[in-house]
């Protein structure tokens, strides 16, 4: 498999170990809670697919998940997202870079749009969609990139990169 050029050029953006900070937008019990980790996006061997490996505290408690990036075969945009989470969950997502740079992810009951807004930074706003289908804020996330890709396998105990 061929990776169109264009994309292949908008992932590689993402690349890089990145101090995440967020916050739970749109009410709700939630509102106004705080989370903060490291995420990191890496070339798979042969830059075929991306691994993305998300490692927050939320809720005084540590969530890790590993996810690939597989751009879909014949487009030159979409990319399908597996993502798994350490507490067993598996999801799988849509995501398609527009003619404006950004990337918009669109899953079960949730959506997010990732902004590049430099080099060294970029936020993600994720809304989910309520029972009456209605999409309401969810979260705002902000990404400022701290290194290099470098994707620990074995979980460590503090977010030290």
């Amino acid at each position: 498999m061929t990776m169109d050029a264009r994309l292949h050029t908008l992932m590689d953006r993402l690349v890089g170990t990145w101090r995440t900070t967020g916050r739970i937008t749109g009410g709700g019990e939630h509102d106004g809670a705080t989370f903060s980790g490291v995420d990191v996006y890496e070339w798979f061997p042969g830059e075929r697919q991306m691994v993305h490996r998300v490692d927050v505290e939320i809720f005084g408690g540590r969530t890790e998940a590993m996810e690939f990036l597989t751009p879909r075969a014949g487009s030159a945009d979409t990319i399908d997202q597996a993502s798994f989470d350490a507490d067993g969950t598996v999801e799988h997502t849509v995501g398609t870079f527009g003619a404006d740079g950004r990337y918009r992810i669109a899953g079960d009951g949730a959506r997010a749009t990732l902004t590049v807004d430099r080099p060294d930074a970029m936020h993600a706003r994720w809304d989910s969609q309520a029972p009456d289908g209605r999409w309401r804020d969810w979260l705002d996330v902000a990404f400022a990139r701290i290194g290099e890709p470098h994707i620990e396998v074995r979980s460590k105990t503090d977010h030290s990169v």
